[in-house]
């Protein structure tokens, strides 16, 4: 079972204008067998995007010097775009890596902007997800440590 943090490498992402890419995404949440892993992506392109750290609420960004974390460059994560992705295309994919992770704080800090800069457009199934109730967090750290 993967949890949130992680950062995952797909070497065919199908973005939502239908061009296919490579592209490192971070999973927003820690998904159960059957739930979607909702991850957003993260680019190095700096094109116009500010360099102040952590939330840039305006833009849906949040940026993360380079050698900070697990990314050598700069890197803004792209809050405005969700990408729900099925267990079953997760699994034995090829084309998806585990690249390494973000700390508990960072993710926490990335959840939170997303939900102050986006939380109108996140979908009430996806908030579920990004923040369950604490019975099904306390379902999931069982079903982790298999303790009954």
């Amino acid at each position: 079972m993967q949890v949130r943090g992680t950062i995952y490498h797909h070497n065919r992402l199908i973005f939502h204008d239908g061009i296919v890419g490579k592209k490192y995404l971070v999973l927003l949440n820690t998904p159960s067998k059957n739930e979607p892993y909702l991850f957003v992506k993260a680019t190095s392109q700096q094109k116009d995007k500010p360099l102040t750290p952590g939330c840039i609420k305006k833009r849906s960004l949040f940026f993360i010097p380079g050698g900070k974390t697990f990314f050598p460059k700069d890197t803004w994560v792209q809050l405005y775009d969700l990408y729900p992705i099925g267990p079953k295309h997760i699994d034995n994919n090829k084309d998806i890596t585990i690249e390494g992770s973000l700390d508990h704080k960072v993710i926490d800090d990335i959840v939170n902007c997303l939900f102050d800069a986006e939380a109108d457009n996140i979908a009430p199934v996806d908030k579920k997800l990004l923040r369950p109730p604490l019975q099904d967090s306390l379902l999931k750290l069982k079903e982790k440590f298999g303790k009954k």
